[in-house]
């Protein structure tokens, strides 16, 4: 009884600080009752955001106060008044999570993230475009107050926060430039990359008596443009390490590496496995080819059968030669891809072959099928009872579960064009879930020739891909959103929803390692429909290209082998090789959030908390800002009057043994002016939407 009281004080002190003062120090605080003791730390830092009124798109102030509380379990409350058009529960629950692994990796900390409870009190004078965008702020916040130190409030920021600590992309960041002014921001960090916009120009040229109206895209800086309308100095964050830099003046120190990307232990794991697919591969084409030469298979009007299966058989054939060459190049991974294709299409040839010489096609085609369910059934089996130790096993039964996902796909769409009797659909569609069944062992046989590392469970695995699921939900309705305002559509956003809902569907048939590594797909691809909005530059290429190789370098660095992201990595390597950019750059992406976030995901580490200080901003730079001023009287008024009211209750509610409630809250700077001069754009309390369906009924 006591801890509820004491829990409903706390949630009033959080409310209560978040309309009556700004800081970017850690407040303290403590609460007593009986032998119960609550101790905890708020900030306050300011989030710029994008609203929707009837001029158009303009940029807004948030502020999100944040509270850790400890005698917690790492539970997540979020308070969002007016009411966003995405939920930031998903943001801030991994901001705590990339956070806390910052923290728990901090050798010089001995804080405990799990025994804390946090909350995230959100205000702003109009309903926002997004949450996501808050994510990387609010990471800093939570890592600010774990540790103990002070934010610049002459800094504001906008990006996603991802798994791997990354920083995501952002629309409206010119809208959210001119709000951070407001507030007298002189420095303003934005996704790594996100340096340019777009900006449209309409020119009406008149000649006699005709006019002409002409719309024009023009690329421009995002620096120029805060510099030259507000002397705000802008700098791109890459990771949560460079945000943290410029708001706090810490870091967590990253050891350069000199690790290759192909270490002795990854070689030794492949090329086995690369050898002895190239070899399988290679039969499979002789027997295919002499099985089409001795063949009799139709090839009339209007059905060319077999200038149909010849094609396939070409494919077979150069994609064995292929295979052979990054073989030479030691390209294990992409070897292996190229000899899987190959047998795939080697087998279709040799089943093709055997269907049309023989008696009863369909039996011989159901006879197929039997099989493969049954090869796959087993090894469906093999991959969801595959044990999971660490992370290089988790990597391995991952990728295990995704190949055994692929095949209960391509056996359902077998048995569909098999009921339909479109028996060469089925034959190809047997021949892929064959080969896919097959290579669930193969992966399952690599994490033998690591030493596993880190401590992770099927619980816990199954825990982190349903969180990763509702994150990755939240970037693809963000993409959507900021496309549908730039009246662009992407490719990549599709990929991402249809990976989204396989992840779903394989955490759900008992694969949550494969659906782990499908969210984080997903995220990437819908990252990118944001990213490459304005197309693949070499530039963004190279940027991804080396942020994958540091990715890997860092989790090395942390005690963990990458084999996956490796193999990833090796293969955008090849795509590149053949000019293939827009899949390059997936696959580089890729590569970087595995081995990123496997970083995250693990506990333990050496990485020491490093204080270098603020980087200066290099430039003069002249500020305005709301003017601060306190407002203690009413603030002190509030908290001694919820106060008398918890000691009330404990007295009236309790014995009669004596009973004290105490509190310590340093009051700092106020933002009173800021509220006061929003606050007839809030909801009265009979406006209030009572769902986020109501709200966008209400306004469509």
């Amino acid at each position: 009884m006591t801890r509820k009281i004491l829990m409903i004080i706390l949630a009033a002190l959080i409310t209560c600080s978040c309309f009556s003062q700004f800081s970017g120090s850690v407040i303290p605080g403590e609460i007593q009752g009986d032998n119960v003791s609550l101790q905890y730390r708020n900030v306050t830092v300011y989030a710029p955001a994008v609203a929707q009124t009837s001029n158009g798109y303009v940029g807004v102030i948030s502020t999100i106060t944040v509270t850790i509380q400890n005698t917690g379990s790492g539970r997540v409350f979020v308070d969002t008044l007016p009411l966003t058009q995405i939920d930031m529960q998903g943001s801030a629950r991994l901001a705590v999570k990339v956070a806390s692994s910052l923290v728990e990796n901090d050798e010089r900390s001995n804080i405990s993230p799990s025994n804390y409870d946090y909350f995230f009190v959100v205000r702003t004078s109009s309903p926002i475009i997004g949450g996501p965008s808050a994510g990387a702020i609010m990471t800093a916040a939570v890592t600010a107050l774990l540790e103990n130190w002070t934010i610049d409030d002459k800094t504001v920021m906008t990006g996603m926060i991802n798994p791997d600590g990354s920083i995501g992309p952002v629309g409206g960041i010119i809208q959210k430039i001119d709000a951070a002014y407001s507030v007298g921001a002189t420095r303003f960090l934005i996704p790594k990359g996100q340096g340019t916009y777009t900006d449209t120009i309409t020119e009406t040229i008149s000649e006699g008596d005709w006019t002409q109206i002409i719309t024009r895209h023009v690329t421009r800086n995002v620096s120029d443009y805060a510099w030259e309308n507000y002397g705000i100095e802008v700098v791109e964050a890459e990771d949560i390490n460079d945000v943290l830099l410029y708001l706090t003046g810490w870091d967590f120190p990253v050891v350069e590496s000199e690790y290759r990307i192909t270490t002795e232990d990854y070689v030794d794991s492949m090329k086995p496995l690369a050898t002895s697919l190239l070899q399988k591969a290679s039969e499979s084409y002789k027997n295919a080819s002499n099985a089409l030469n001795s063949s009799s298979i139709p090839n009339r009007y209007p059905f060319y059968y077999k200038n149909q299966v010849t094609d396939v058989l070409n494919n077979a054939k150069n994609n064995l030669l292929e295979s052979q060459d990054w073989f030479e190049q030691e390209l294990y991974y992409t070897s292996t891809s190229n000899s899987f294709q190959s047998l795939i299409d080697s087998h279709f040839v040799s089943y093709a072959c055997d269907y049309f010489s023989s008696d009863d096609k369909d039996v011989y085609v159901m006879f197929l099928l039997s099989e493969t369910k049954k090869l796959h059934n087993d090894n469906s089996e093999l991959a969801k009872n595959a044990e999971i130790n660490g992370m290089i096993s988790l990597q391995c039964v991952g990728a295990a579960q995704k190949r055994a996902s692929d095949a209960d796909v391509y056996i359902s769409d077998a048995d569909d064009s098999y009921q339909n009797n479109d028996y060469l659909t089925a034959l190809y569609k047997i021949a892929y879930a064959m080969e896919r069944s097959n290579s669930v062992e193969w992966w399952i046989d690599i994490s033998s020739s690591f030493n596993d590392t880190g401590e992770i469970n099927v619980s816990t695995i199954r825990d982190l891909a349903g969180e990763y699921i509702e994150d990755a939900q939240q970037a693809i309705v963000y993409s959507s959103i900021i496309l549908q305002e730039l009246g662009k559509l992407s490719s990549y956003l599709d990929e991402a929803e249809e990976l989204l809902e396989a992840a779903r569907d394989d955490k759900d048939k008992g694969y949550p390692a494969a659906a782990l590594f499908e969210t984080l797909e997903s995220l990437v691809k819908a990252n990118l429909a944001l990213e490459l909005v304005d197309g693949i530059t070499d530039d963004k290429i190279e940027r991804a290209r080396e942020s994958a190789s540091a990715s890997i370098s860092e989790s090395r660095d942390r005690g963990i082998e990458p084999v996956l992201a490796v193999s990833y990595y090796e293969y955008a390597q090849s795509l590149v090789d053949d000019s293939s950019f827009d899949s390059a750059i997936v696959y580089y992406k890729y590569s970087d959030l595995i081995a990123g976030t496997l970083g995250f995901t693990t506990t333990g580490g050496g990485h020491s908390s490093r204080y270098t200080g603020i980087p200066e901003i290099t430039t003069s730079i002249w500020e305005r800002g709301i003017s601060r001023y306190s407002n203690y009287f009413i603030l002190f008024t509030i908290i001694g009057g919820i106060g008398g009211l918890g000691l009330g209750i404990l007295i009236g509610g309790m014995s009669s043994k004596k009973r004290e409630t105490h509190y310590d809250y340093k009051l700092q700077r106020s933002i009173k002016d800021y509220y006061k001069k929003q606050k007839d754009q809030y909801f009265s309390e009979n406006q209030i939407p009572r769902s986020i369906k109501d709200y966008y009924k209400k306004n469509k």
